[in-house]
């Protein structure tokens, strides 16, 4: 049990060491949170009732995907899996800890946004902050299990980026943040339904939780828990 907690004290240290960090889980949407609220709310004032589950669907979604994919990338190569392995530091700690690391700090900007968002833009309150909190953490958990099953599935840097992009840009486009999921196509809001982000805000947005988006997202956890245990087994039979 101590490597465990160790490790995740570690790496959540490091974490807030890192530049890419401090960029894709702070500075970039805390910036995209002030100038896109402030041009949403100038151009069309009825974003309000929306700003914060967007803000924070965005938030959790670059973090995920961008930052805490890229921070566990280094930690896939075999040098460094075989010297975690012979200083007896099971990988599947790692992959625990980055889990939390991002956690952490994704919930630190989160209740940010849900401070200032209704002093800086007049942003409406979640209506039910129970379904509210809710839908994230049902959101968050299997967002940031992809951000950790990318790199697994990643050989380099520069095939993450390609990864990472592939389920980023379609969450931001797809999802319902930007403009309202009814305007999509029948072919793109199909894409849609796959996404976690859509999900997460049919349930923000509402009163009580909607059972269908709620099972989907349940369902998320169990399936990316697989792939993701299918990976490090394909990494350890590698390792020979």
């Amino acid at each position: 049990m101590k490597p465990w907690l160790y490790t995740i004290y570690l790496k959540t240290r490091l974490d807030w060491r890192s530049s890419e960090i401090w960029i894709t889980h702070f500075l970039v949407p805390i910036i995209f949170f002030f100038v896109v609220g402030a041009v949403f709310t100038a151009v069309m004032p009825e974003t309000e009732e929306t700003l914060i589950p967007t803000m924070v669907i965005f938030t959790a979604t670059m973090g995920a995907l961008i930052g805490t994919s890229g921070t566990l990338l280094p930690y896939t190569e075999t040098p460094t899996r075989k010297s975690l392995k012979a200083a007896g530091i099971p990988f599947s700690s790692i992959l625990l800890s980055t889990f939390v690391a991002g956690l952490i700090n994704l919930l630190i900007v989160t209740f940010f946004i849900l401070f200032v968002a209704p002093l800086a833009f007049n942003a409406a309150h979640p209506q039910s902050y129970a379904v509210f909190f809710g839908g994230y953490f049902l959101f968050l958990a299997p967002t940031l299990l992809v951000g950790i099953l990318l790199p697994l599935l990643a050989k380099d840097a520069s095939r993450l980026t390609i990864y990472s992009q592939a389920v980023f840009l379609p969450s931001m486009l797809l999802s319902g943040i930007m403009f309202p999921f009814e305007m999509l196509p029948g072919a793109l809001s199909a894409i849609g339904y796959i996404l976690p982000a859509t999900h997460a805000m049919m349930i923000m947005t509402e009163d009580a939780f909607p059972i269908v988006n709620l099972l989907v997202l349940l369902g998320f956890i169990p399936a990316l828990l697989l792939l993701i245990g299918w990976r490090m087994h394909r990494l350890l039979l590698d390792e020979g």
